[in-house]
């Protein structure tokens, strides 16, 4: 999954044990678009991390004696798997999507993406699919 380090900033130790800044994903990311996948597979202290980077578009870093701010001004997309594996048409959206209402706050849209069991039509995608892999035109 990602981490906190990862999507923000770590500082490293080099062979010569000195420390250097690295930039996560958001930096890297800068002026773009930053992709998540499952978002929900976080840890909760790795989700919080992002909080500045979404809102204040800007991470602040002082470890290992370095205090710098880096800008994150990138756009993220995120996806994240319904709480039970499955959407639920019985429940609502807020109940099946775990995640803080402080995270979930910082995204201006939320698309659901539902899977509806249809045998003939994942049958008929399938096809397609395998065919344009083989050569196919499916």
């Amino acid at each position: 999954g990602s981490s906190a380090a990862g999507l923000t900033a770590s500082v490293v130790r080099d062979a010569r044990g000195e420390f250097y800044l690295e930039g996560g994903a958001m930096v890297l990311a800068d002026g773009g678009i930053v992709a998540i996948d499952e978002f929900d597979k976080m840890r909760p202290a790795d989700r919080v991390a992002i909080h500045e980077a979404m809102e204040q578009q800007t991470i602040s870093v002082a470890k290992a004696g370095i205090t710098t701010v880096l800008n994150s001004r990138s756009s993220v997309l995120a996806a994240a798997n319904p709480t039970f594996g499955r959407y639920d048409d019985t429940k609502s959206a807020s109940e099946q999507i775990d995640l803080m209402s402080t995270i979930l706050s910082r995204f201006d849209l939320i698309f659901l993406v539902r899977d509806v069991r249809d045998e003939d039509r994942d049958r008929m995608i399938c096809r397609h699919v395998m065919g344009v892999h083989i050569g196919n035109s499916g």
